[in-house]
């Protein structure tokens, strides 16, 4: 029995990759792909850019977009917080204080009715926005392995 264990456990072949333009690195835990595509957030628009690899149905994600030049503070602030809120949203949970500071936070949810969840970091570095994520069913996504992902994130 401990061999079919063994067998269905995926495999974890860890790489370093620079993302957000060259300003952070982080190990992904397969080959991962890049997408782009332009974003409205509120009223800022944001050419918006994934980096993600699958390890079975768990995805590990950084998503970033240069901000525009000539943005405010502020509105680098409600930037953070609508990301955030949205991650959150999809927890159903109030948005905490440490989760609009940068550190790393995790939420619980359904995805396609299966109970799963997500770690998550959201962070303004350098006139970018960078959001990474490790998210999957309970059964699918390792604790282990989504503080591997978090942790390795450098900001450069």
């Amino acid at each position: 029995m401990a061999a079919a264990l063994i067998a269905c456990t995926p495999e974890y072949n860890w790489r370093e990759q620079t993302v957000a333009d060259e300003r952070a690195m982080i190990a992904f835990p397969a080959r991962a792909q890049t997408e782009q595509r332009p974003i409205q957030f509120g009223d800022v628009p944001l050419n918006f850019s994934l980096t993600a690899a699958n390890v079975g149905p768990a995805v590990f994600a950084v998503g970033y977009a240069a901000l525009p030049a000539g943005l405010t503070g502020a509105q680098s602030d409600a930037l953070v917080q609508g990301v955030v809120a949205s991650l959150f949203a999809q927890g159903g949970q109030p948005v905490t204080p440490a989760a609009l500071k940068g550190e790393t936070f995790e939420l619980q949810t359904m995805v396609a009715k299966q109970a799963s969840w997500m770690m998550a970091r959201v962070v303004v570095h350098r006139g970018m926005l960078i959001q990474a994520v490790a998210s999957g069913p309970k059964d699918a996504l390792p604790r282990e392995q989504a503080i591997e992902f978090m942790r390795s994130l450098v900001l450069k």
